[in-house]
């Protein structure tokens, strides 16, 4: 009887190639890239496992199922958003966060739909945000002040790559214009006591901040 006696053929069925071992890591790093390349409405647990080597259940060893991770990949890109450091003024800040965001994003606009729809109901979300906020208020800031202003750079960020994306065309220039509006509009709104709008904006994020241990949920949830 003809017997085969490789590597290959003794493989666990599902498992990945002979050497390699499957990490829950190397999944979601894979999962990323994937959907950085096709975007996310390409993606597939089927394609991963293709793209790894290994049977679609192999894939159940490390990931309950597609909303996992989904959601792991989610957390990866958030807690890989870099905010800036430095001492400038507040406002200058704001303006550099925003810059430095929409880098960050327009380099990989296909996870920009998959952060803005998972972040909020994940710890990283609120994180991040708990970390923009929190540099604003050391500032001198009016909490609810610098909630709007979470508000304000994220909806001009995205805005200008969903812009980007969708008309083929370099948008920085318009981008750092309505920043420069919206950063004034912050700067006049910071020097008086908030509005009663701002004061209900954020006490409505109040209740999913003692649900997430980073924060307040953000903007985009």
């Amino acid at each position: 009887m003809d017997t085969d006696h490789s590597s290959s053929a003794r493989r666990r069925r599902g498992a990945p190639p002979a050497g390699e071992r499957l990490t829950r890591d190397a999944v979601i790093k894979a999962a990323t890239e994937l959907i950085i390349r096709d975007g996310l409405a390409a993606f597939s647990l089927r394609g991963l496992a293709d793209a790894l080597g290994v049977a679609p259940n192999a894939l159940y060893n490390h990931v309950r199922n597609r909303d996992d991770l989904l959601d792991a990949v989610t957390d990866g890109l958030v807690a890989s958003i870099r905010l800036p450091g430095g001492r400038q003024p507040w406002h200058e800040w704001v303006r550099s966060a925003a810059i430095g965001l929409r880098s960050q994003l327009i380099d990989r606009p296909e996870v920009t739909e998959l952060v803005l729809a998972r972040a909020g109901s994940r710890p990283t979300g609120p994180a991040l945000l708990a970390r923009f906020t929190s540099r604003l208020v050391s500032a001198g800031i009016d909490p609810a002040v610098a909630h709007v202003a979470w508000h304000a750079m994220l909806t001009v960020v995205v805005g200008s790559v969903v812009q980007e994306r969708a008309r083929g065309a370099d948008r920085e220039a318009t981008f750092r214009t309505v920043l420069d509006v919206v950063v004034s509009g912050l700067r006049a709104a910071a020097e008086h006591p908030p509005s009663p709008d701002a004061l209900a904006l954020l006490d409505a994020h109040v209740p999913a901040e003692r649900g997430h241990a980073g924060g307040v949920q953000p903007a985009s949830a």
